[in-house]
C-alpha cells in the first residue's frame, strides 16, 4: 500500500473500495451453520460506555458487505433472529457467538460464523482479513517529522546567530548582582524581566491557538486529535482550558501595571467590562456565521462567551483585592508563600466555586434523572436516562437558556444519540473561574519571584499537586472515578488535569525561551501576539478558499491532514505579517 493511503485497487471481489470513506472498511458476514438463512449482526463500539448492542444488518434487505467504522474497536454479536434494534449488553440468551476486532481503513474483512462441535445452537465467530488495510499513521509521522525539521531549522538559525553575536544578548542579572543594585535600577531591571517573560507567555498562547485552529480544521480526521466523545482526554480537549489558564496568568500582570500607573479602580473595571462585552458579542456573531439563522434558535453561549464571563469575574476580583503597594512578609516562611497569601481572597472564591459546582452536580434534583448523574444520556445505561444528558449541568442550561439556544450537535450525539447540550454552558463557567484563578496564581508567581529557579519550582509544584488531585478524583481512569475527566461538563478533575499540563508547559517554554534563550518561540510566538484575530478570523473563514479546498475525493487522512496543515500554516503566516507591520489587536 502506498503511504498516501491509496487502497491500491479500485475494485476487489466486486467491492468498490472508492466507496469507502475515511476510517471505513468492508465486512462480509458468512455462515457455515446449516439451516440458517439469515444472520443478524449486533455491534458495540468501545467508545459507547454502558450502551446496548445495536443492529447493523437490515432484515428487509439482502445481506451485503457492511461499511464499518475503523476508528474504534468493536464487539460483535451474531444472532439467528432479530430481537429488536437494541440488545442489552447483559443479554446473552439469543447470542449465537461473540467476538471483537480491530479493523483498518480500506481493509476488507470476513466474519465467519462456524458451528461448534457439530451443534448448530452454538457457534464461534472468527474475523479474517481478506484485503490488508492501509497505514493511516505513516502520513502523520512524515508530516510531524517534516514540521519538526522545519521548526528546528527556523529556531536554530536565530540560536546560532545569538551565539555568534554574544554582545547583542541580554544577560539576566544574578541574585547577588540584583541585591547590589540601587533600588531604582533594581526596579528597572525587574520591569525589563517582566517584558521578557511575556514572550514565553505569548508562545504558550500561540501554541494553544495554533493547535486549536489545526483541530478545528479537522486535524486530518484522526480521532485522538479530536474532542473526546464524553469522558476522557484527547489532544483537542486541553487547548481551550490552556487558553483560559494563560488568560489568568496575564490578569495580575495587567492589573498590577495599571494600578502602578495610579489608574482609578473604577476605570479599570469599566475597561474589563467593555472587553468582556466585546468578547461575548463576538462569540454570538461567530455562532451566526456560515448560514441562515433565527433569533429564536440562536446559540447563546460559546468559547468567546465563556472567556468574556470568566474574565470579567476574575479580573474584577483582582482589581478589588490587589493592593497598589504590596510589602513582602518579613519572615522567611511567609515570604516563600507570599504569592499565595496575596491571593487569599481569590482562593476563597475558588473554594466557593468548587463547592458550588459539586453541590449542583451531585445534589441538584433533576426530574427523571438519578441524583449525581454525569453521563451523556441517550442510549447510555441502556437508554434508562435518555433525556438526562449532562445531568444537572445540562438540565440548568435547558431550563435557563432553552433547548433551542443550546449547541445542537454535541460530541456525544453521534455515539449516544444525546440531545442538545452546550459544552460552554452556565455551570461550566463556575469551574472555569477556578481554572483561571490557577492561572492567576502562576502569574502572581511571575510578579513576586523574579529568580527563574523559584518560578519554575513553584510552577512544577503546582502542576504536580493539580495532577495528583485530578488523578485521585478520576482514579486515573476514564470511566470509574468519582469525578471523571470531562470537557463537556468542565469537571473539577478536568480543570486540575489540564492545569497540571499548563503549569508544566509554561515551565518548559519559560526555561527554553526566557532563561536559556535556546528558542525564540517561533512560530508560535507570532499567533500568540494576535490570538483574538487568529481565532475569530479562523472561525469565520475556515470554510473559505484558500484555507479550505478539495481535490478529487478527500477520503484519506493524508489529504485531510495536508489541508489542515495548510489552513493552519496560512494563519501563522498572517500572524507573522501582522507582527512585522506592528499590528496588534487589543480589545
Amino acid at each position: 500500500m502506498s503511504w498516501i493511503e491509496d487502497p491500491g485497487v479500485d475494485v476487489f471481489r466486486g467491492l468498490n473500495l472508492r466507496d469507502l470513506g475515511v476510517d471505513q472498511a468492508f465486512v462480509n458476514v458468512t455462515s457455515q451453520i446449516k439451516g440458517t438463512d439469515k444472520l443478524y449482526l449486533y455491534s458495540l463500539s468501545e467508545e459507547c460506555y454502558k450502551c446496548p448492542f445495536t443492529l447493523l444488518t437490515d432484515p428487509n434487505k439482502p445481506q451485503e458487505p457492511l461499511k464499518i467504522s475503523t476508528q474504534r474497536r468493536y464487539t460483535w454479536r451474531v444472532l439467528t433472529n432479530v430481537v429488536g434494534n437494541a440488545l442489552p449488553a447483559s443479554d446473552y440468551s439469543a447470542v449465537l457467538c461473540e467476538t471483537s476486532a480491530d479493523l483498518g481503513e480500506f481493509g476488507v474483512y470476513e466474519l465467519q460464523v462456524k458451528p461448534q462441535g457439530g451443534n448448530s445452537s452454538q457457534a464461534t465467530c472468527e474475523v479474517h482479513t481478506i484485503l490488508e488495510p492501509v497505514n493511516i499513521y505513516l502520513p502523520l509521522v512524515i508530516c510531524i517529522l517534516g514540521l519538526l525539521v522545519l521548526w528546528i531549522v527556523s529556531a536554530g538559525i536565530p540560536f546560532i546567530t545569538n551565539r555568534w553575536f554574544k554582545k547583542n544578548r541580554i544577560i539576566t542579572p544574578t541574585t547577588q548582582q540584583m541585591d547590589s543594585l540601587p533600588r531604582a535600577e533594581k526596579d528597572q531591571n525587574e520591569q525589563q524581566q517582566v517584558k521578557q517573560r511575556l514572550k514565553s507567555l505569548d508562545t504558550f498562547r500561540g501554541i494553544s491557538i495554533v493547535l486549536m485552529i489545526f483541530v478545528n480544521d479537522g486535524a486530518g480526521k484522526y480521532w485522538f486529535l479530536e474532542h473526546t466523545t464524553w469522558n476522557g482526554l484527547n489532544v483537542a480537549d486541553v487547548l481551550f482550558p490552556w487558553f483560559m489558564w494563560i488568560m489568568g496568568v496575564c490578569v495580575p500582570i495587567s492589573v498590577r501595571s495599571q494600578l502602578k500607573r495610579n489608574t482609578p479602580r473604577c476605570k479599570i473595571i469599566a475597561g474589563i467590562l467593555r472587553r468582556s462585552c466585546i468578547l461575548f458579542l463576538l462569540g454570538m456573531m461567530i455562532n451566526t456565521s456560515g448560514g441562515y439563522y433565527k433569533l429564536e434558535t440562536i446559540r447563546i453561549f460559546g468559547v468567546l462567551q465563556r472567556f468574556g464571563i470568566v474574565y470579567f469575574v476574575v479580573a474584577t476580583l483582582m482589581v478589588a483585592f490587589t493592593c497598589r503597594n504590596f510589602n513582602p512578609p518579613k519572615t522567611k516562611l511567609l515570604a516563600a508563600m507570599q504569592d499565595i497569601i496575596i491571593l487569599l481572597p481569590l482562593w476563597v472564591v475558588a473554594a466557593a466555586a468548587i463547592a458550588g459546582n459539586c453541590a449542583i452536580t451531585f445534589f441538584f434534583e433533576v426530574p427523571g434523572c438519578p441524583k449525581g448523574y454525569m453521563g451523556p444520556g441517550g442510549i447510555h445505561e441502556n437508554g434508562q436516562y435518555e433525556d438526562c444528558v449532562g445531568g444537572a449541568v445540562g438540565y440548568i442550561d435547558r431550563v435557563v437558556l432553552g433547548v433551542d439556544h443550546l449547541y445542537q450537535h454535541p460530541t456525544a450525539q453521534a455515539v449516544y444519540g444525546s440531545g442538545p447540550f452546550d459544552p460552554e454552558g452556565l455551570v461550566g463557567c463556575i469551574t472555569s473561574i477556578f481554572q483561571v484563578i490557577l492561572g492567576v496564581q502562576a502569574g502572581t508567581t511571575l510578579i513576586l519571584f523574579w529568580e527563574w529557579k523559584s518560578r519554575i519550582l513553584r510552577w512544577l509544584s503546582w502542576g504536580t499537586i493539580c495532577g495528583i488531585i485530578g488523578a485521585i478524583l478520576c482514579l486515573a481512569s476514564k470511566e470509574d472515578g468519582w469525578i471523571p475527566v470531562n470537557k463537556n461538563l468542565w469537571s473539577l478533575s478536568f480543570v486540575l488535569v489540564t492545569s497540571c499540563f499548563a503549569f508544566y508547559l509554561l515551565s518548559f517554554c519559560y526555561f527554553l525561551i526566557d532563561v536559556k534563550h535556546w528558542w525564540s518561540g517561533a512560530p508560535f510566538f507570532y499567533p500568540g501576539m494576535n490570538a483574538t484575530i487568529m481565532y475569530v478570523g479562523h472561525e469565520i473563514g475556515h470554510d473559505l478558499f484558500p484555507w479550505h479546498w478539495a481535490i478529487g475525493r478527500m477520503n484519506t487522512h493524508f489529504m485531510l491532514l495536508i489541508e489542515s496543515i495548510w489552513g493552519t500554516a496560512l494563519w501563522v503566516i498572517i500572524a507573522v505579517w501582522l507582527y512585522h507591520i506592528k499590528f496588534f489587536l487589543a480589545l
